[in-house]
């Protein structure tokens, strides 16, 4: 019996690229939740927490570089994205091996930084692939569907792991097991791709036979100048560069609350590490299951840039209340559960706007380009922790966030428009370019 290819089974398309999803989201588990709550309970100070979570996520900026290259080249009789995913979760496994083999933070935070950034660095590729994908084997109704199911996925499997991982590091060290066990989840989920191709008649692996799709032949990219100016022409539109704005600063505001967490739950609150780990994780559930059962129904009901605003206003609102009681008994933990609901819809939209941004033979580039602001927004914002807590305490960081939430939505609605320009005029009206 042969397996169904990935563009001619809608269940096995949307289940895949889902669990593809939670593949990415376990090492950010570990890495973004279980270990910054470690190193909090080992005395590790906010700034230099931050300045980890910094750096460990510079390589998600690169992704615009990561998609130059998967469309420029790839291994056509395997699919046009699927030989990159293949590559980058081998690479991804063999990192997070590399990461458990490190000492305790009080020695080695430095190769922490550095294990961490070559996690992501992979993660990257991955991540970059998937989408890729995405892009080709889904059709325009899917769209928000999929993105609601794969960012649902990716919660929960950072839920999951941040919860399991959580328990398995111990404060002498025990982020070995944490690490190895991720990694074996990764090698459990790349079965996928292993065995599924991306669409029919072509390889499953290269000695096997099968030959390159007609789809993929058409849209493959054989010169460089081309690839490059069909992306300049695609992100020089004012839709465009309002969108990325909108992302670049959103996400600033994301990787703000993702580096002060930690410090304030464990140092400023009392949690112990394992209570952060678990309400941290219980909010990412929640958030998940948000995600997978309401997001991409809520923005195929309303549309994706309504439910977009209503996020970003929902957000800047909940920070505004956090300046003044984020220290009461119960409101950081409601405030990572609101937090973890707003932050997945905004994210579903704000996937589903930019996939629908990106097409044709330059569609991973273009979408690359639009995930790698959101990720050095993340980083960024990681980053400006110390003197914002050096200006005003971890208030100035709500009011921070808060403020960035607010200018996000300004810049999305002048994309919204721009792009209603767009579709009325007679010169640049080509569906491509449109939200």
């Amino acid at each position: 019996m042969t397996i169904p290819a990935l563009s001619e089974n809608k269940p096995l398309r949307l289940g895949s690229l889902m669990l593809l999803y939670a593949a990415q989201g376990a090492p950010e588990g570990l890495l973004y939740i279980a270990i910054p709550a470690w190193f909090a309970s080992q005395g590790v100070s906010a700034e230099a927490i931050g300045g980890y979570i910094a750096i460990i996520l510079l390589p998600w900026s690169f992704k615009l570089f990561n998609g130059i290259l998967m469309d420029r080249y790839t291994f056509a009789p395997m699919g046009r994205k699927r030989p990159w995913l293949i590559l980058a979760q081998l690479l991804l496994i063999a990192s997070l091996i590399l990461f458990a083999g490190l000492g305790s933070p009080a020695d080695s935070l430095y190769w922490f930084a550095v294990a961490g950034f070559a996690v992501n660095f992979a993660g990257a590729f991955q991540d970059v692939a998937i989408d890729g994908m995405a892009i080709d084997i889904l059709g325009e109704e899917e769209r928000a569907t999929a993105n609601g199911l794969m960012w649902g996925g990716k919660t929960l499997g950072t839920a999951g792991f941040a919860f399991l991982t959580g328990r398995l590091i111990s404060d002498e060290g025990g982020h070995a097991m944490a690490g190895i066990v991720t990694a074996l989840f990764v090698g459990i989920v790349m079965v996928l791709p292993l065995l599924l191709r991306e669409r029919a008649g072509e390889k499953l692996m290269p000695w096997t036979a099968g030959t390159a799709s007609a789809q993929t032949e058409a849209v493959q990219v054989r010169r460089w100048w081309p690839l490059v100016r069909n992306v300049l022409i695609a992100m020089k539109r004012p839709a465009s560069l309002a969108l990325g704005a909108g992302i670049l600063v959103a996400f600033l505001a994301y990787g703000l609350k993702t580096a002060f967490s930690p410090s304030v739950a464990v140092q400023e609150l009392g949690w112990d590490r394992s209570l952060f780990t678990d309400r941290d994780a219980t909010a990412d559930l929640i958030g998940g299951l948000f995600g997978v059962f309401v997001s991409g129904w809520l923005a195929d009901r309303i549309g994706p840039l309504r439910a977009l605003g209503g996020a970003l206003i929902g957000m800047a609102l909940l920070n505004l209340a956090a300046v003044f009681m984020w220290s009461a008994d119960g409101v950081y933990f409601a405030y990572l559960l609101i937090y973890s609901v707003l932050f997945v819809l905004m994210s579903v939209c704000t996937y589903a706007i930019a996939m629908g941004q990106s097409r044709g033979s330059v569609a991973a580039t273009q979408f690359s380009i639009f995930m790698a602001l959101l990720n050095f927004g993340t980083s960024i914002g990681a980053s400006q922790l110390g003197w914002l807590r050096g200006t005003g305490g971890y208030e100035a960081a709500f009011a921070a966030c808060a403020g960035l939430s607010a200018l996000a939505l300004v810049f999305y609605a002048v994309s919204v428009a721009f792009n209603r320009r767009l579709e009325t005029s007679t010169v640049l009206s080509d569906q491509e370019m449109r939200l």
